[in-house]
């Protein structure tokens, strides 16, 4: 097979950091290494670094010379080498997490079920389910707010990555609530300009649909509404699609609004109630300002008061305005 210009296949040919990396792991002691330094790892413990000859014990290397190399291999790259023995470095604590976080304890899935909470359209019942690494939130009758799985034909309200050791030992709402609040950080930390995931920086944009069918999901964007917010990581490609509420909503002028009228929207988002609460009393409406360059106003109305956030392309704040009752 040949290799097209500017291909993967180029890349591996041609070396480099993140190459390196993938050939360091694809064999099975060093990931045994890294593996067994993970098992004697332990927050604040103030030592938890194994000698050479209790990390070759566990890891089960009979063979000392080849054990060496693949230690050698990992020292300065995933391992650190210290005067008391070898422990993970950073960079070895993220691969190995990631692996954990990916794979969970087990298997995990959750078959659509119905939680304690109601869809926000129609009042009907909501209904979760996971699978693939994502929490699916669904409305038992109407349409939802937005389509991306063709062959279901429940309406979706809401769909959060979540790691499949999120799983463990949680209860339907509870799955939900710690899906909504790790989505919830990570939205607020790319807002920020920082990626959660590598720390690169974010790209952040709005989206309008141009022909947008405002009856029920726009068969043109598959959206209810017609705008939302798209951020995405320059360097790994972490990305949240958002709706522009929950963007103006982190705008300190928006958080002390609803504080001031009882709502604390960056504290208690663990609880499903609180969750709910938050949906039910801090609603939004969103208005086209703008097509070129896109502008939105987006209004959040509590107790006959309301507070406006103006969002350009970027989502950035142009300006905010208050209207008291």
């Amino acid at each position: 097979m040949s290799e097209q210009a500017g291909s993967p296949l180029e890349d591996l040919t041609a070396g480099g950091p993140a190459i390196d990396a993938f050939e360091l792991l694809a064999n099975e002691t060093r990931l045994a290494i890294l593996v067994t330094l993970w098992e004697s790892y332990r927050p604040f413990a103030e030592d938890t670094t194994l000698q050479f000859s209790e990390l070759r014990e566990r890891v089960g290397t009979a063979d000392s010379g080849q054990f060496n190399y693949h230690l050698d291999r990992l020292t300065d790259h995933f391992v650190d080498a210290t005067d008391d023995g070898y422990r993970l470095s950073d960079a070895g604590l993220t691969v190995v997490r990631s692996v954990i976080a990916g794979t969970g304890i087990e298997e995990r899935t959750l078959e659509p079920t119905t939680v304690d909470m109601d869809c926000k359209l129609c009042g009907s019942p909501a209904e979760i389910a996971y699978e693939d690494g994502w929490v699916y939130v669904f409305c038992t009758e109407c349409d939802g707010l937005w389509t991306d799985r063709s062959d279901d034909e429940r309406g979706q309200l809401a769909r959060f990555s979540l790691h499949p050791a999120a799983l463990a030992d949680r209860t339907p709402e509870e799955i939900y609530a710690a899906a909504w609040l790790t989505t919830y950080q990570k939205l607020h930390s790319m807002i920020e300009g920082v990626c959660p995931t590598c720390s690169g920086p974010i790209e952040r944009s709005v989206v309008v649909c141009e022909d947008h069918e405002d009856d029920g999901i726009c068969g043109n964007c598959g959206r209810n509404g017609r705008g939302a917010a798209r951020l995405s990581c320059a360097v790994c490609k972490e990305w949240v699609q958002s709706t522009l509420g929950s963007i103006a909503k982190y705008h300190p002028a928006v958080v002390g609004f609803c504080y001031r009228h009882g709502l604390e929207l960056q504290y208690g988002v663990e609880s499903l109630a609180q969750i709910e609460r938050r949906l039910d009393e801090a609603t939004s409406k969103v208005d086209l300002v703008s097509e070129t360059p896109p502008r939105v106003d987006v209004t959040t109305e509590m107790d006959g008061d309301e507070i406006r956030v103006r969002l350009a392309e970027d989502l950035t704040v142009l300006e905010v305005s208050e209207r008291t009752a």
